[in-house]
């Protein structure tokens, strides 16, 4: 019913002409007792129109309640379809976790979803030797019974680890604008002279008004319903990953770019400010914040 009435303002019958198209078999009765019942619960709210052909007629459209359970089907079923999306998405172009070893960083945005979760515990899982620390925003809430993780309070500006001590660091996301710089610089600061950099990041690849892939589409709702989510040129992100590493490559998707980022160039000019960093809160692997 609540994608039939779904941007549309519909009387009786043709809500039953709707659910019939799509495989439904109603009786009107029946039909008019289910919207009395949502319309007692805000579901759908209705009003009398003027015809100029016949009596008026009640229209239904959705009301409050109605877009919230619409809203929250929606978030059901793109997290179902990027858990799925997940499996694909780590075997092809996630980092090669094969053979991982010493400690490795993850450094996640507010928006830590199916996909990026997906990628941790693989990482996790196949990390013979070594520790991973999780740094992901205070607001963000994840528990990982898994004692070689750590789970700590920080960001991209401030990742609570020691200089150097990192063999390879995952960002999810990363800022735009000059924060940009001082996300990147804050990850060469604890990785070690020979460690890697990889990062993820979201692109929209079309103007919002144009006809998108089905891809782009999942983005641009992901963004609307679960909040604003980082997204960078990839071109100038390339350009800066270059301006500090020698080796650098690329993986394209339709909204998405994988970069990965090593042999480090020597620094030739002095280190940019770094942004302020508040004292490291170590939390166990099962805590939630």
């Amino acid at each position: 019913m609540l994608r039939a009435l779904h941007g549309k303002e519909l009387h009786g019958y043709a809500i039953q002409r709707e659910l019939t198209s799509a495989g439904f078999q109603v009786e009107v009765g029946n039909l008019y007792r289910v919207l009395r019942s949502m319309e007692e619960q805000a579901q759908v709210r209705s009003r009398w129109s003027d015809s100029h052909r016949g009596p008026k007629k009640r229209v239904y459209a959705i009301g409050p309640e109605g877009r919230r359970q619409r809203e929250a089907m929606l978030r059901e079923a793109i997290f179902t379809i990027l858990q799925e999306y997940a499996d694909y998405l780590t075997a092809h172009v996630a980092p090669q976790t094969e053979d991982l070893e010493g400690t490795i960083v993850v450094v996640t945005s507010p928006f830590f979803d199916p996909v990026r979760q997906t990628v941790l515990r693989r990482i996790s899982g196949r990390l013979a030797r070594g520790r991973l620390f999780l740094v992901k925003p205070p607001q963000v809430s994840f528990e990982y019974d898994n004692r070689k993780v750590t789970i700590l309070d920080g960001s991209h500006l401030n990742i609570p680890v020691k200089d150097g001590i990192a063999t390879g660091v995952i960002f999810n996301d990363i800022p735009s604008g000059p924060d940009m710089d001082l996300a990147l610089d804050e990850a060469i600061r604890v990785l070690h002279p020979k460690g890697w950099l990889s990062i993820a990041t979201l692109f929209p690849t079309r103007p919002a008004d144009d006809p998108a892939p089905l891809s782009v589409y999942l983005f641009r709702l992901m963004a609307t319903l679960f909040g604003n989510i980082p997204s960078v040129e990839p071109e100038e992100l390339e350009r800066r990953l270059r301006e500090r590493f020698r080796s650098v490559h690329r993986v394209a998707l339709a909204d998405e770019s994988v970069f990965n980022a090593w042999d480090r160039r020597p620094l030739s000019t002095p280190s940019r400010q770094k942004a302020a960093r508040e004292p490291a809160r170590v939390y166990p692997a099962r805590a939630k914040s």
